[in-house]
């Protein structure tokens, strides 16, 4: 046989080898991906039939949460913050059944995982009741089907509930936990309780401390303008 025939088969019999792995490769990866997806997050975390601590919502957060938590489809991701024991599913969307069974991402907001500003809304009466005793410094963690990412809380404060600011996109990873303020108001809260939470491989950057640090310290943040969604 040709010397140079042969060299353009050996070539073509790697390069078929090739194909072949890569289909493989990624024929497995789809496989996997699937199979993740089809046990669901829940399970993957060992939180099926799970049930949130309700030790301090209002007797009609845990009414509504028992009439819509079996709703259907899977949370993009869970979040939680051990020291103030609360575990919570995020779905999409912040309709009112949305956040009578866990918390809300903001519509536009980046997703879980994603670069940019991770903003989500929960009931200052349910999920989010515990967040008025968050300090600085308390650990955050979002759990997806793809991996943890960690967050550190650096700045907390109070804005008027017309001020959307907090929902500005961003160049650089941050979550942002939305929910009314005061606590305990009867009827439609004035304010708006934030959080702002960053990746903890970035926990030595400036944590704030001005003056919305006092009053955040003893309650929670609203704005009016994010909606009356963490009412």
């Amino acid at each position: 046989m040709n010397h140079s025939i042969k060299e353009l088969l050996i070539s073509k019999i790697h390069s078929g080898i090739c194909l072949g792995c890569a289909i493989f490769l990624q024929v497995t990866f789809f496989c996997s991906s699937a199979l993740a997806n089809e046990i669901g997050l829940m399970a993957s975390l060992g939180l099926e039939g799970f049930s949130p601590d309700q030790s301090e919502w209002s007797d009609k957060a845990s009414a509504r949460y028992e009439r819509t938590k079996d709703g259907s489809g899977e949370p993009l991701a869970v979040l939680k913050i051990e020291r103030l024991n609360i575990t919570a599913p995020i779905y999409e969307g912040t309709s009112r059944i949305t956040l009578d069974r866990g918390l809300g991402l903001v519509e536009l907001s980046s997703l879980p995982g994603e670069i940019g500003n991770i903003a989500m809304s929960g009931h200052r009466d349910g999920f989010f009741r515990p967040l008025k005793d968050i300090i600085l410094g308390d650990r955050i963690t979002l759990h997806t089907l793809d991996g943890d990412q960690n967050f550190l809380a650096t700045e907390i404060k109070i804005v008027d509930a017309l001020d959307v600011s907090v929902l500005d996109d961003s160049d650089t990873t941050v979550l942002t936990l939305i929910t009314c303020y005061p606590f305990y108001y009867v009827g439609y809260a004035p304010d708006r309780y934030i959080v702002k939470a960053i990746p903890v491989d970035n926990e030595l950057a400036h944590i704030s401390t001005d003056s919305a640090w006092s009053a955040a310290s003893a309650g929670a943040v609203e704005t009016k303008g994010i909606s009356n969604a963490g009412d």
